[in-house]
């Protein structure tokens, strides 16, 4: 074997064991028992993200994510957060396009408690005038903070998609219109928790210092119980590619410099440039020995700052299960327009596609890739996120420990094929941000 070729392979190391069953429920379960530390982590993946949520609902989602920590009827509300701190433990959420996730990690000791307060609320959310309101005033004072009064305010996040895509799943303001979130009422936010967070709808992770058996009778134990509820119909959410580049100007007047971001449509999940695309991303602007920030940043000069990738900047390649944007972000140096920076990230995706990235470069880019992926696989929150991600998003948790060797079959020319079918002009959209001063783009 070839020094080239040996250093293709993933470092050898046994996954942990991985086990799938569903409850008579719907409730799609996945167990990993992994026993270096006392420690667990637990998961609910419902199918309810941002791009799910129904017209007239936007907002939904997120909202539902803080509603989802406000008590149940049997648990109130200080009580959650207390019980799984009080074990020494963690717990958060957190909305992404095409699913909800809810945490915890703490003492293997308290799995039992945790698997019952997620079957608890489950079933049991106490929804009522008070906390809808309270949470309705809590989200749209977030969305002040990280958007309107912020300068970039959802930039590349939460603005570009709407200009590159048509269809409401897609293209609609997932942080909520105001006037959706005001007209809010209990009956409204019942009928989302009854449709949307049944156990036939949701993917439970564990992860963590247990016995498969035992781990096994603990959610049988708490979360048969909970009545089960069909998963709902999952909405249109393809759309066709489009067939020339869009351009668009945004005026911020928080923002102290132009940004500019360019949004190609991305292979979707499963389909053979998808991997591809991820070391794409890595070659083009990961690290200082990168394509963009080696040429554009430090050579010429040209850009303050460059940063992308599939689904950038919020998830990984594995985070949608529909339409997504690769995504590169630039912010030009002072006397440099946004149109010349698109022009100079142009001429590099340009060059890529033209040349084909060099095999040291494709193997850099798998190492950084692979690298991030063992660092975040090796702990607890981690390995339950991917394997959750896969699970409810993809139907497919196995995946998790197949990538290395899925990434070490990717060559440099499967990278250059897959540069030249996606990241093209006419497949992409723009967004000029532009302080008041340069309004309009030179």
């Amino acid at each position: 074997m070839s020094s080239r070729a040996a250093a293709h392979q993933p470092t050898a190391r046994t996954a942990p064991a991985l086990t799938t069953f569903q409850l008579p429920n719907g409730l799609e379960v996945v167990l990993s028992p992994e026993r270096s530390s006392p420690t667990v982590g637990v998961g609910v993946f419902y199918r309810a993200g941002f791009r799910l949520e129904p017209e007239g609902r936007t907002g939904f989602a997120h909202l539902f994510e803080h509603l989802m920590f406000q008590g149940t009827t049997n648990v109130p509300k200080p009580h959650f957060g207390n019980l799984i701190n009080s074990a020494g433990g963690l717990l958060n959420g957190f909305t992404r396009h095409d699913y909800t996730a809810y945490f915890e990690v703490l003492p293997a000791s308290a799995l039992e408690m945790a698997c019952y307060l997620e079957a608890d609320r489950m079933q049991f959310l106490d929804l009522n005038e008070e906390t809808l309101r309270n949470q309705v005033d809590v989200v749209k004072e977030e969305v002040r903070v990280n958007v309107l009064n912020q300068p970039y305010g959802g930039f590349s996040w939460l603005w570009l998609s709407q200009y590159a895509f048509s269809t409401y799943p897609n293209a609609h303001n997932y942080y909520g219109e105001f006037a959706d979130l005001e007209a809010a009422t209990v009956r409204d936010a019942r009928e989302f928790y009854e449709t949307w967070y049944g156990p036939g709808n949701a993917t439970l992770v564990l992860v963590g210092d247990f016995a498969e058996d035992q781990a096994r009778k603990l959610v049988e134990r708490h979360l048969s119980s909970v009545p089960a509820r069909p998963a709902p119909p999952t909405p249109a959410l393809d759309e066709p590619l489009p067939k020339a580049r869009q351009e668009h100007t945004r005026i911020d007047p928080l923002a102290p410099t132009p940004q500019v971001a360019v949004g190609y449509r991305t292979a979707p999940f499963g389909q053979q440039d998808h991997l591809p695309l991820a070391l794409a991303a890595r070659i083009l602007q990961d690290g200082r020995s990168s394509r963009l920030q080696r040429h554009l940043v430090g050579e010429q000069q040209l850009l303050l700052h460059v940063a992308g990738g599939p689904h950038y900047p919020i998830g990984d390649s594995f985070e949608f299960g529909g339409p997504a944007l690769f995504t590169l972000e630039a912010t030009p140096r002072p006397g440099v327009t946004t149109a010349a920076a698109v022009a100079a990230l142009d001429r590099e995706v340009e060059l890529l596609a033209a040349e084909g990235p060099s095999a040291e470069e494709v193997e850099r880019a798998r190492r950084r890739e692979l690298a991030a992926y063992h660092a975040g696989n090796d702990s607890r929150l981690g390995r339950m996120t991917e394997l959750g991600v896969m699970a409810a998003v993809h139907r497919n948790p196995q995946m998790v420990d197949e990538l290395p060797q899925l990434f070490s079959e990717v060559s440099p020319a499967d990278v250059t094929r897959a540069v030249r079918e996606w990241l093209r002009p006419e497949r992409s959209t723009v967004l000029h941000w532009q302080p008041p001063a340069a309004g309009s783009r030179q």
